[in-house]
C-alpha cells in the first residue's frame, strides 16, 4: 500500500508557487473574516435573526458576511455587527513573512 504524504507537505510545496500563495492568501482572508464573525456571534449567543435586529438589516445579510465565498465587506457594516454582538471591530494591517503565511496555512 502506498503511504500517504501529510497535507501539510503538500501546502507547503503549493505555497512555494507565487500564483498559487497568492489565490490562496486571498481566500483563506475571506474565510478568516467570515469565521471570526461567526464565532464572535456565537460566543455572543445571537443568532443571525439576533445580529440582523440589532443592525437593521435581514438574517440573510449577515449570513452573507459569515460566508467565507463573500468578499465585500464595508467597514461600517463590520461595525455594527460587532457592536451588536457586544464586541469591537479592531483592524490590523501588516506584512507577514514568508513562514508566517505557512504557519497559519498549517494551523488552519
Amino acid at each position: 500500500m502506498k503511504k500517504k504524504k501529510p497535507v501539510s507537505s503538500w501546502i507547503e510545496k503549493k505555497l512555494k508557487n507565487k500564483k498559487f500563495k497568492d489565490k490562496f492568501e486571498a481566500e483563506y482572508e475571506k474565510l478568516s473574516i467570515g469565521e471570526l464573525l461567526l464565532q464572535m456571534r456565537l460566543k455572543a449567543g445571537l443568532t443571525q435573526a439576533d445580529v440582523a435586529k440589532r443592525v437593521g438589516t435581514t438574517p440573510s445579510a449577515i449570513s452573507r458576511y459569515e460566508n467565507a465565498e463573500y468578499d465585500r465587506y464595508e467597514i461600517r457594516t463590520l461595525r455594527k455587527i460587532a457592536e451588536a454582538c457586544g464586541s469591537r471591530l479592531h483592524l490590523t494591517f501588516g506584512t507577514a513573512t514568508d513562514s508566517e503565511w505557512e504557519e497559519q496555512a498549517l494551523r488552519a
